[in-house]
């Protein structure tokens, strides 16, 4: 009795752990990838990519099948958040990236950052797309988010239907959207959570007329793996957004894969071992020695018989299970060897990934500073033409400074020179009326001398005559005496 209590006693404190653990709220709403593994082994199956390693495929997955066919938009106070129709969605859609795979097809890249959607907008006038970002993608930073093929695209006006699936543009349609659209990557972090904005939701509100309400996060369907979460426990880090904030982190094909949990996947996805399946893995069970030494002695014979007999069919269970062991360890021992060697080519080629990455990115970097001091060149000569051409129109300023003084001066001499000439001709004509008024006043002089000239001569002539006459009659009358005494002639 008192080793079934200590066993229910026990099987209690389990239960009640379990149960703290499922309603206790994580600090963080992180997801790791034994979580992501988890949570969808019963959804789909885990592949190996060459490129990406471990990643996962839904068991909705065919060969028209895209990621983001079957779900809505809806605006949240982080942005645009992408709603999937699938019940596994919460994970796939907020963590990591999806890409399609040139042999398996669309698959999911893991990652533990959330975001209400990793995805980049292309918006037209007409159309809106959108397309998962590339595993590569770190927020902030701009990189080729794909071709055509990568897009998935709506009329304008059809942007907020509840499913899309229904609106989709067909695939043989979207190539034409690419030069009719704009690359919109509003992809930020702010109070260390990830937001995307995307689209201006004024455009959507005018293409689709209907009035938009942000709505909370919080109270938005299958945005995270968590009831109930919050914007706190949806932040990143602060050491992580300082380093830098990526959507996936790609899990190599050498890291072996997690124990999936029972209870999550109603599965396991690790095959038992030999120990497990052998009879000696459970313990045997004890002779009852007080019943053999109380046994009747006709029954012994029959009873090693018995004995015998079983522990040749144990001797033959043993070498049973000694088989199959062996044959598990063989099977265990290839299959190692096998994933030793897709390991090392998977070794090989991120290697030489890595090294045409590391050559890429010394190229780009040389020709980054090439660039720099190009435009460090381009720059200075800009400064130096911008100089020249400064001081060019400062001796211009100077030259019509100079000129304006000059033309200033020759207005002042030419009005100077007026007045010197008006006063000239004034002189002039006040000399010309002086002179007219002597000329006038010598001819009135010569009339005047002339007259009294001709009145002298006229005098002169009347005396002469006069004394003429005079004589003539002094010797025509006789002599009258002189009233003096004399004699007058």
């Amino acid at each position: 009795m008192r080793y079934v209590r200590a066993a229910v006693l026990a099987v209690a404190v389990v239960v009640l752990a379990t149960a703290a653990a499922v309603l206790a709220p994580p600090a963080r709403a992180d997801v790791s990838f034994d979580f992501a593994y988890s949570n969808l082994s019963q959804h789909g199956s885990w592949l190996v990519s060459a490129q990406y390693g471990h990643v996962w495929q839904p068991r909705e997955h065919n060969r028209g099948w895209n990621p983001y066919y079957d779900g809505h938009w809806v605006y949240t106070t982080m942005g645009w958040a992408w709603v999937s129709d699938y019940t596994w969605g919460a994970i796939p859609y907020h963590y990591g990236t999806w890409v399609a795979d040139p042999y398996a097809g669309w698959v999911w890249i893991p990652g533990n950052v959330w975001a209400p959607s990793w995805v980049v907008f292309r918006t037209g006038p007409d159309y809106i797309g959108w397309a998962p970002v590339p595993p590569g993608f770190s927020v902030g930073m701009s990189i080729d988010f794909g071709g055509p093929s990568s897009f998935v695209y709506v009329s304008s006006r059809d942007f907020l239907a509840p499913r899309l699936r229904t609106a989709i543009v067909p695939m043989n349609r979207t190539s034409v959207f690419m030069n009719n659209t704009t690359v919109v990557n509003n992809i930020v972090v702010q109070n260390n959570v990830v937001i995307n904005r995307g689209p201006d939701y004024r455009i959507v509100e005018k293409a689709t007329g209907h009035k938009i309400r942000e709505q909370q996060i919080e109270s938005v369907a299958r945005v995270a793996p968590f009831e109930h979460v919050s914007r706190a426990q949806l932040a990143v880090a602060p050491e992580r957004v300082k380093r830098g904030v990526r959507v996936a982190e790609p899990v190599p094909a050498s890291q072996p894969l997690p124990v999936s949990d029972k209870r999550a996947n109603g599965q396991r996805n690790t095959a038992p071992t030999a120990a497990s399946k052998s009879p000696d893995a459970h313990p045997a069970a004890r002779p009852n020695t007080k019943e053999q030494a109380t046994a009747p002695a006709a029954a012994t014979p029959s009873k090693s018989t018995a004995t015998v007999q079983k522990a040749n069919a144990n001797a033959k269970t043993d070498q049973t299970a000694k088989a199959q062991a062996d044959q598990t360890a063989k099977a265990q021992a290839n299959a190692k060897a096998k994933t030793d060697q897709t390991a090392k080519a998977q070794a090989d080629r991120t290697a030489n990934a890595q090294a045409n990455a590391k050559a890429k990115t010394e190229q780009t970097a040389k020709a980054q500073a090439n660039a720099k001091a190009q435009a460090d060149q381009t720059a200075k000569a800009q400064a130096n033409a911008k100089a020249k051409t400064e001081q060019t129109v400062k001796a211009q300023a100077n030259a019509n400074a100079k000129a304006d003084q000059t033309a200033k001066a020759q207005a002042n001499a030419k009005a100077q020179a007026d007045q010197t000439a008006k006063a000239q001709a004034n002189a002039k004509a006040k000399t010309d009326q002086t002179a007219k008024a002597q000329a006038n006043a010598n001819a009135k002089t010569e009339q005047t001398a002339k007259a009294q000239a001709d009145a002298k001569a006229k005098a002169d002539a009347k005396t002469k005559k006069d004394n003429t006459d005079k004589k003539d009659q002094g010797s025509e009358k006789p002599t009258s005496p002189d009233p003096n005494g004399g004699n007058h002639q």
